[in-house]
């Protein structure tokens, strides 16, 4: 760190220089004069890239461009590195070699700090160096910020979102363009929305790393990324998407972290999301974060997940936090007493309501639920519609245990009627009731006994 003009200058390196790379280039040369009114001024003076000839939506002018990684890591002339590149393999290395040596870290890469974390923990223990990665979690939502210091000693129950965005717009454009999965992963990818790869948004992968952070972050508990029940949106089809619409629900690929005592509950997967809930109306790109805890009830964050600016904003306010206040690190993070002590909640012992859609013969429809309740399924609501030829039947259970559904999907799958194995989607909230009732008191008053059967 050197001293311009009675200033404090920090001398950034930058691993990788696309999208959010030069987005960030910009924005410091943007806020050049808000640095100076604060006493410092940042300045890029290594940028680690993979081709140096590649032109670049920012100027780079007096910037060494190389494509050794590991030496704008060990750079002398580098006081705070900024990883944009990705991986979970040279990042990461490149990452905790300037930790190791004191060299604070702003990171994006969700991948590399989920699935190495205890990695960077070390390093930074090592060389007493600072980690802020806002911007691997949720773009441009504060929510590690908000995590680390004004919830700190919060007891939360329940963190949820919708974390990824690619897959967010992947949804809206099917629902609103009519098409199937395979039509909207194109649109999306033509786009740019989704990561190189797709299977990492559209498997739910991206979205389990960024839920271990925030797990984290949230119940002090680290679980790698591998060990989140994981679905993605791959098989979700237009029926889904219309039964579910007639149900009065949008789906969703959410993301949950929910403590019940010492379990915790980690999934990733497709929900069925009530049109009176906030996260129904999180579309496109955007994403939503909700906390639960006893002393507040419920918080809400909403904000871009994805984008140019968004992302780079997010890592440059992580710089200037470390440059004001060097010892502002995210990592380790708020020690939380009984963290330890948390285990795993496998999906077996989940009990939710759940939507279940199925092929069915034309005029069918009431022979079905009456077979349905006869298996001692018990169903809140159903909805069927016509799409390319077939007839679809979509009901939505009441509270059961998954491991009941699972065995229940071959045998419903056979009844009369009914064409092919079912498949099933988890609906977001735990009680799905609750809205029925509430739904039926606005419109027949609130002494509407609840009648039992197949169907409301």
């Amino acid at each position: 760190m050197a001293d311009l003009d009675g200033k404090r200058l920090i001398r950034i390196g930058m691993l990788g220089c696309g999208v959010v790379g030069a987005g960030l280039a910009k924005l410091i040369a943007k806020h050049r004069p808000d640095f100076h009114r604060n006493g410092f001024d940042l300045r890029l003076t290594r940028v680690a890239v993979r081709d140096t000839r590649k032109r670049r939506d920012c100027d780079l002018a007096g910037v060494e461009v190389t494509t050794d990684v590991m030496a704008v890591a060990g750079a002398s002339d580098v006081d705070l590195l900024v990883e944009v590149m990705g991986g979970a393999d040279l990042a990461v290395r490149a990452g905790c070699t300037a930790l190791a040596r004191g060299v604070p870290l702003v990171s994006a890469n969700k991948a590399g700090l989920a699935r190495c974390l205890p990695q960077y923990i070390e390093a930074a223990r090592q060389g007493s160096a600072a980690i802020g990665f806002e911007s691997a979690a949720a773009a441009h939502i504060p929510i590690i910020e908000v995590l680390e210091r004004s919830l700190a000693c919060e007891e939360i129950s329940l963190i949820k979102g919708v974390i990824n965005g690619s897959t967010n717009y992947i949804l809206t454009f099917m629902e609103r363009a009519g098409c199937e999965y395979e039509e909207a992963l194109a649109d999306a990818a033509a786009k740019g929305f989704t990561e190189a790869d797709p299977r990492l948004d559209v498997e739910g992968i991206d979205a389990a790393e960024k839920l271990s952070l925030l797990a984290l972050k949230t119940f002090g508990a680290y679980f790698h990324p591998d060990r989140i029940h994981t679905e993605g949106i791959t098989r979700i089809t237009q029926a889904d998407i219309r039964l579910a619409l007639s149900l009065d629900h949008r789906i969703k690929l959410v993301a949950a972290a929910r403590r019940a005592g010492d379990s915790l509950s980690l999934r990733v997967s497709p929900a069925l999301i009530h049109r009176g809930e906030l996260l129904a109306d999180v579309d496109s790109e955007f994403n939503a974060i909700i906390l639960e805890g006893p002393s507040f009830n419920q918080l809400t964050f909403l904000g871009k997940g994805a984008g140019q600016l968004p992302t780079a904003s997010a890592v440059l306010n992580d710089i200037v936090r470390i440059v004001r206040n060097p010892g502002a690190g995210s990592l380790p993070g708020f020690a939380r007493a009984g963290a330890e002590s948390l285990k795993l909640a496998g999906t077996d012992s989940l009990a939710l309501c759940y939507f279940l859609r199925m092929g069915i013969k034309e005029g069918a429809d009431r022979a079905v639920l009456s077979a349905l309740g006869k298996q001692g399924l018990p169903i809140l609501s159903h909805s069927a519609v016509d799409h390319n030829g077939s007839r679809f039947l979509g009901v939505i259970t009441d509270i059961v245990e998954e491991s009941r559904i699972l065995s229940l999907l071959p045998e419903v799958g056979r009844l009369p009627g009914v064409a092919g194995t079912p498949v099933f989607i988890r609906l977001d909230k735990d009680n799905y009731r609750d809205i029925v009732e509430r739904e039926q008191s606005a419109y027949f008053g609130a002494s509407l006994q609840r009648q039992s059967g197949a169907g409301v």
